[in-house]
C-alpha cells in the first residue's frame, strides 16, 4: 500500500464525507432547535434549567443527525448506533455506572484516608438537598448523553470503520480533552486525565458496542463526584447543600479547584482501569446488540 492509499484510501474518503455530512446536519439542527427553544430560557434564568437545556438540544440534534445517517446512508436502524432495546439498556447502564461511580468513589476514599480530603457539614435542608441532587442528576445525564453521542457516537464509529480503533480512540479522546481547555482552573494534568477518561469510555463502547454503557459510566463518574461528595466537576462547583468536602492536600494530588480530575492519583488509577476495561470478560457485546449489526464489527477489533 502506497502513501497515497494510506492517506486517501477509499475507506478513509468514504469515512470523511460521511463525517462531514453528519457534522453539518448536527450543527444545522442544533442551530434551528436553539432558535426555536430561545423563548423557553428567558434572560436572567439561572440554575440547572439553563445548563440542561443546551445539553437537551444537543442530544436531540445528535440523535436526529444520527438517525438520518443511519437510515439513509448506513441502512441500519438508529438502535445500531449503540442503543439495544428490551432489558439491555438497564443492564448496560448499570455496568457503566458501576465502573464510573466505583472509580470515583474509590478515588475519593483513598484521598480521604490519607487525609487530603475531609467531609464537613454545610448549611442546607433535606428537601433542598433532594431537589439539588435530583436536578443535578438530570442535568449531568443530559450532558453525558450529549457528549457520548458526540465523541463515541456516529462520528467515532465511522472513524473506527475508516481508520481503525487506535486512530479513532486517540483522536476522539484528544478532542474530548480539548473541549475542556477553557474550563475554570484547568491544568495540563486535568487535560491528560480527561483524555484518559475519553479512552476509558471509548474502550467501554468498543468492548460492548453499547452507548448505554458509555453514558452510564460518564454520568456516574460526574454525579458521584458532584452530588455524593460535593467536589468540583471539571472546574465547576455545584455546591450541594448539607455537606461539603474540604481539600487539605496538595493540589497536584486532589486536583484543587478543578476537582479530582486534575489530580495525579486520577492518572495513576485511570491507567490500570483502562487496561481492565479492555480485557475483562465482564464487558462484551450482548446478543441484542449483535443482532442490530453495529457499524463497528467486533470481529475486526484486536
Amino acid at each position: 500500500m502506497g502513501v497515497r492509499d494510506l492517506i486517501f484510501g477509499r475507506e478513509k474518503l468514504r469515512a470523511l464525507w460521511r463525517l462531514l455530512i453528519f457534522l453539518a446536519l448536527a450543527i444545522a439542527t442544533f442551530a434551528v432547535l436553539s432558535i426555536a427553544a430561545g423563548p423557553l430560557l428567558p434572560e436572567g434564568v439561572d440554575g440547572y434549567w439553563s445548563l440542561a437545556l443546551p445539553s437537551a438540544l444537543m442530544v436531540a440534534a445528535m440523535l436526529f443527525a444520527s438517525a438520518v445517517m443511519m437510515r439513509l446512508v448506513e441502512r441500519r436502524p438508529l438502535a445500531a448506533l449503540g442503543f439495544p432495546g428490551g432489558s439491555q439498556p438497564a443492564a448496560d447502564l448499570a455496568r457503566g455506572m458501576a465502573i464510573g461511580g466505583g472509580f470515583m468513589a474509590l478515588l475519593v476514599t483513598l484521598l480521604t484516608v490519607v487525609g487530603w480530603l475531609r467531609p464537613a457539614p454545610d448549611a442546607g435542608t433535606f428537601a433542598g438537598w433532594l431537589e439539588h441532587v435530583a436536578g443535578l442528576g438530570l442535568m449531568l445525564a443530559l450532558a453525558a448523553a450529549a457528549e457520548e453521542l458526540l465523541f463515541r457516537g456516529y462520528a467515532f464509529q465511522v472513524l473506527v470503520e475508516g481508520s481503525g480503533p487506535l486512530i479513532a480512540v486517540v483522536l476522539s479522546s484528544a478532542l474530548f480533552a480539548g473541549v475542556h481547555v477553557f474550563n475554570p482552573e484547568v491544568s495540563a494534568i486535568a487535560l491528560v486525565n480527561i483524555g484518559l477518561a475519553g479512552v476509558l469510555m471509548a474502550g467501554a463502547y468498543l468492548r460492548t458496542r453499547s452507548l448505554w454503557v458509555a453514558i452510564g459510566l460518564h454520568w456516574a463518574w460526574n454525579w458521584v463526584m458532584a452530588a455524593a461528595f460535593d467536589l468540583p466537576v471539571s472546574g465547576i462547583d455545584f455546591d450541594v447543600p448539607g455537606y461539603d468536602t474540604l481539600e487539605l492536600g496538595p493540589d497536584a494530588m486532589t486536583g484543587g479547584a478543578f476537582g479530582p480530575e486534575a489530580g495525579l492519583l486520577t492518572t495513576a488509577l485511570s491507567l490500570p482501569l483502562i487496561v481492565w476495561v479492555l480485557r475483562t470478560p465482564w464487558l462484551r457485546e450482548s446478543a441484542r446488540m449483535a443482532e442490530l449489526k453495529p457499524l463497528v464489527d467486533a470481529r475486526e477489533l484486536p
